[in-house]
Order: structure tokens, then C-alpha cells, then sequence
């Protein structure tokens, strides 16, 4: 029982966490951040087509990234290196997408299981489920503030294995898609991360607790 308590404090955090940065591969998320970042003025390319279809790559609506600057342009605007940076963003992504799918049948089967053994324990797990991943964020919040460069190149040098991540502030997909905007969206994420954990705690602080006491 106690290795189930600890999986699902795992798992469940982990989907969570997975639901939220795919918030970053959606074009529109991308078509709000349109003219927030100052790179953004420097762009001669159709943000909302390029967007489009960098989006709809990641998200196996187009099978390349062979793209001009609008509909009609033929020219590619993305170098080798953005395109076979942008493939292994792709299979990263594929990856944790299935390790977010994963940890969310272990979770809920788990959940299942610990439930109908000992309502007081998955109680227990809930209502405390925000304490690992909290210190985690704190961590990492802390992290990013004191350099958030140094902490987004180690995630870089830990997920790929060569250095075609590494772009010029010229480049298309940096104009598109600059240090502040992943600044922005790591915050993002971590505060919706943080409140729903917290909304778990409270649900099941709230509703659970009468069952079990």
C-alpha cells in the first residue's frame, strides 16, 4: 500500500504537470503571445501561419516544416539546423506526451485500488499530494530567478544529444519563440500546476474527509 501512495504522488503530478506545458503547443497560445515579445517586431515572416504550422508539426498535423514566410511564399524560412532542432523537439515531445498517458492510467488505477482498500489512505495521498511537487517548484522557481539561461541549457544538454538547439537570436524560430516567451510560459505553467494540486488537496480535504473519518 505504501508503494502505491508513492507511485500515484508521482504520477499524478507528472500528468498534470505534461497537461499544462501542452498548453505550449497550441497555436493559440501562440497567437495570444503575438506582439508581446520585442523580437516579435523584428519578424517578416505571417506569425499566425508560421505559427500555425510549427504547431501543427508538433502536433503530427503537418509532416514538415518546408515552409515559406506565408501561404503563398515557396522560400523556406527555417535553416537545416532550426528543422532538425524542431524534429527532436518533436520526438521529445511524442515521448512525454506517452509518459504523461502512462502516469495517468497508473495513477487512476492505482487510485481505484487504494480506494477500495483503505479510503483513509488515498485521502491521506490527496490531501498531501502538493508537498513533493511545491518544493519542487520552489526549487525550480528559484532556479530560473537567479538564471533561468543556466537552468534552460541544462534542460537542453539533458533532452539532446547535439547542439542544433543552440540558434541565433536572427533565426525565425528565436523571433518566433524568444527566451522571454519561455520564461513566460515555465511561470505559467508552474502557477497552474501549484493551484491545481492545491485544488486537489482541498476537494479531497473537503469532500473525502467525511467518508473516512
Amino acid at each position: 500500500m505504501k508503494f502505491a501512495k508513492i507511485v500515484i504522488s508521482i504520477t499524478l503530478p507528472i500528468f498534470i504537470l505534461m497537461l499544462f506545458a501542452s498548453l505550449l503547443t497550441t497555436r493559440e497560445y501562440l497567437y495570444v503571445s503575438e506582439g508581446k515579445y520585442s523580437s516579435h517586431e523584428e519578424i517578416e515572416f505571417d506569425h499566425k501561419y508560421v505559427s500555425d504550422r510549427v504547431m501543427g508539426y508538433l502536433n503530427y498535423r503537418y509532416d514538415d516544416l518546408l515552409i515559406g514566410k506565408d501561404a503563398e511564399s515557396t522560400e523556406v524560412i527555417f535553416s537545416q539546423t532550426e528543422i532538425r532542432h524542431m524534429k527532436d523537439v518533436k520526438n521529445l515531445y511524442t515521448s512525454l506526451r506517452i509518459v504523461a498517458l502512462l502516469s495517468l492510467i497508473i495513477a487512476v488505477s492505482l487510485m481505484v485500488v487504494v480506494y477500495k482498500k483503505d479510503k483513509n489512505q488515498l485521502f491521506e495521498v490527496l490531501k498531501f499530494i502538493y508537498v513533493g511537487p511545491i518544493i519542487f517548484i520552489i526549487m525550480l522557481g528559484v532556479g530560473m530567478a537567479i538564471d533561468f539561461q543556466g537552468i534552460f541549457t541544462i534542460f537542453h544538454q539533458l533532452f539532446f544529444t547535439n547542439d542544433d538547439w543552440i540558434l541565433y537570436s536572427t533565426d525565425p524560430l528565436i523571433q518566433l519563440l524568444p527566451t522571454n516567451f519561455w520564461m513566460v510560459s515555465a511561470f505559467i505553467i508552474l502557477v497552474l500546476f501549484g493551484l491545481t494540486l492545491g485544488l486537489i488537496s482541498y476537494l479531497s480535504n473537503r469532500f473525502m474527509k467525511k467518508q473516512v473519518t
